[in-house]
């Protein structure tokens, strides 16, 4: 059925049942976004359609949370066919996603019995930030302590470990990739 046809049959439908239109999806696009991405303002590509403002937006994931790059596209709808009750969902698959937030008691990647711990949480990385704050005062202490004397040998190894724990510190506070212990994979 060529374009001319579907919409002369869905004129034919409508007129029949005003609320029809109201039973199927159109493909709209993305003119704004609430700050907690729960809800977006929508423009139908169908001329027939008005703009739609703080539509409910349903991604089929509860917890799940998708901020996207405005001119998305994707499809709107209605519960029911009630016009008083729209939504948005079904993104295209070239959206540009700008943030994805998930709440969820506990998230498995890769495997559903996957019970190693991808990587360890803040109350972790507090604790391994004390322990590697220790560890470089007691190496700097015994640095020090060697520089002179019959120990004297011992303090470019003790140098070595002092580097060691700042260059892990560097690379583990520019990396940011610190998860919640409650976030599994294999």
């Amino acid at each position: 059925m060529n374009d001319r046809s579907l919409a002369a049959w869905e004129g034919m439908q409508d007129a029949q049942d005003p609320m029809g239109a109201y039973a199927r999806m159109y493909r709209a696009r993305v003119v704004a976004q609430s700050d907690d991405a729960d809800e977006v303002d929508v423009r139908p590509d169908d001329p027939g359609l008005p703009d739609m403002a703080k539509i409910p937006l349903r991604h089929g994931i509860p917890g799940l949370r998708v901020h996207v790059a405005m001119g998305s596209y994707l499809l709107a709808g209605w519960d029911n066919g009630s016009p008083d009750k729209p939504f948005a969902a079904l993104w295209n698959p070239d959206v540009h996603v700008v943030k994805v937030s998930f709440v969820a008691d506990e998230i498995h990647f890769g495997s559903r019995a996957a019970s190693e711990a991808f990587i360890e949480g803040t109350s972790y990385r507090g604790a391994e930030d004390s322990m590697l704050s220790g560890l470089l005062a007691a190496f700097s202490a015994m640095a020090a302590a060697c520089s002179s004397g019959p120990l004297g040998p011992l303090q470019p190894g003790m140098q070595a470990a002092i580097l060691a724990v700042q260059q892990f510190i560097s690379s583990a506070a520019a990396a940011r990739g610190f998860l919640s212990p409650k976030v599994f994979g294999e």
